[in-house]
């Protein structure tokens, strides 16, 4: 039986990732409802994916020592980072998922600036 804590890791973890999944897909049927059957004169901006598509990455990113399917093992077999500071790696992206979904804006804006678009 594994510990508790253990088991409270794996939970999080995957709710770390079931979030960010469910959050992109509600993203899309908004983006399919504003592209197909909002009224244009009256439908607003876009939906933007940015934080949420940031989260789910990085969260993968974390989860993958821990799920046991493609494309989680080949995420972990090319992981350049030791397997002493995994632990540690894992937290970090678990800290930028949700930091990228903090300041998604803030980040789309300054990928924007940089390339130029308005």
């Amino acid at each position: 039986m594994l510990p508790t804590q253990v088991i409270v890791a794996l939970l999080v973890l995957q709710l770390a990732l079931a979030i960010p999944l469910f959050a992109v897909a509600i993203q899309l049927l908004r983006l399919l409802h504003w592209s197909f059957l909002a009224d244009p004169q009256s439908r607003g901006e876009r939906p933007q994916f940015t934080g949420p598509v940031l989260a789910l990455v990085f969260s993968a990113l974390a989860a993958a020592d821990f799920l046991s399917f493609e494309p989680f093992v080949t995420f972990s077999r090319i992981n350049p980072v030791p397997e002493s500071a995994r632990a540690y790696f894992t937290v970090a992206m678990l800290a930028l998922a949700v930091w990228c979904w903090a300041y998604a804006g803030a980040i789309r804006s300054r990928i924007r600036s940089a390339l130029g678009v308005s």
